[in-house]
């Protein structure tokens, strides 16, 4: 059996009704059910400064053969047979600015593009709808509805719904959500809340098991001053998405002051946070400061520091290569 023969892929299935170009999800199957419990879904949420329409949903792609394919790892091996499903989520982009300057041939801007005008928290918005699409859809069993689409709990329903979970954790699935570079900005907003409960008035939060920020950019202040010599490239990506920055627009994504401020992660047990030292375009120090912004709120280290038997777990590994060839490859994200 080829890599390729593992798994198969639906692509651009649209996640939204009306559909837009950039409100689609692709699901890649394994061929094999999980032939472990609990099983995971995986969704991979992508990269490209929230405005390059040449960054989407397939750079998953490359790492697909490497997640699905037997490996002679042990821990691989566990991993690969635990996957219910992988699913990468598009979702509205900012303007890219000039025109000049974008990477493909399709406009960079246009006015009456509702999939090229996003601004926070559109794109938050988005990749929680996909994620309802996924929950609803036959991936979504019922335990998986219940458990991470659901509306806030009364008090007296409390008790009722752990023992239900109890039971069904033995035999049931998590939901695991990755982000690279600002898919991660858009993770951690996910799994804190950022946007508030719901989409679109609908009452709902939705809940991880764990996330996964690879290569992430967690303070956009300071990814531009550690980056004095491509500020106005910063500036423009920042300012793009959120706001002025002299309005406090850049600080809604300022997912480590979230933490520091103790918002979200109902239900999130576990972090990850993977970067390169080789990484040209996002410092190091983005990591470093949500390690030390999750460790400060009694987070435990994987990695065997921290306060260890807290109940949740945040773990950083290194990574080798640039910021593109992470997810290019395919074998540093798995």
């Amino acid at each position: 059996m080829t890599p390729q023969e593992t798994y198969t892929s639906h692509l651009s299935i649209p996640y939204t009704s009306p559909s837009l170009p950039l409100r689609t999800l692709d699901l890649h199957i394994p061929t094999t059910p999980p032939q472990q419990s609990p099983s995971y879904t995986i969704i991979y949420i992508h990269g490209g400064a929230f405005r390059d329409p040449a960054i989407t949903s397939h750079s998953i792609i490359p790492s697909l053969p490497h997640l699905f394919f037997p490996s002679s790892s042990s821990a691989h091996q566990n991993t690969r047979t635990r996957i219910a499903a992988i699913a990468s989520i598009n979702y509205r982009l900012s303007p890219y600015y000039p025109a000049s300057h974008h990477p493909t041939d399709h406009p960079s801007r246009a006015d009456d593009d509702e999939s090229r005008n996003a601004k926070w928290p559109d794109h938050v918005h988005d990749v929680r709808a996909g994620i309802e699409w996924l929950l609803r859809s036959d991936v979504g069993r019922e335990r998986a509805k219940k458990k991470y689409l659901a509306p806030p709990l009364k008090e007296e329903e409390k008790e009722e719904e752990e023992e239900e979970e109890e039971e069904a954790e033995k035999k049931g699935e998590g939901i695991i959500l990755v982000g690279h570079s600002v898919g991660a900005t858009i993770a951690f907003a996910i799994a804190l809340g950022l946007d508030g409960i719901g989409v679109e008035g609908n009452g709902h939060e939705v809940m991880v098991d764990a996330v996964v920020g690879v290569e992430g950019v967690y303070d956009f202040v300071a990814l531009r001053d550690a980056h004095l010599e491509s500020r106005s490239v910063y500036e423009e990506i920042a300012t793009g998405a959120f706001g002025n920055e002299e309005s406090g627009g850049w600080e809604r994504g300022n997912v480590v002051k979230a933490v520091g401020e103790g918002k979200g992660f109902r239900g999130t047990e576990v972090v990850v946070l993977g970067h390169s030292k080789g990484d040209e375009l996002v410092e190091w120090g983005q990591m470093k400061m949500m390690d030390e912004a999750l460790r400060e709120k009694g987070w435990w280290g994987g990695d065997g520091g921290g306060k260890v038997g807290k109940g949740k777990e945040v773990t950083m590994m290194e990574l080798e290569g640039g910021h593109d060839e992470i997810w290019e490859k395919g074998e540093e994200s798995v």
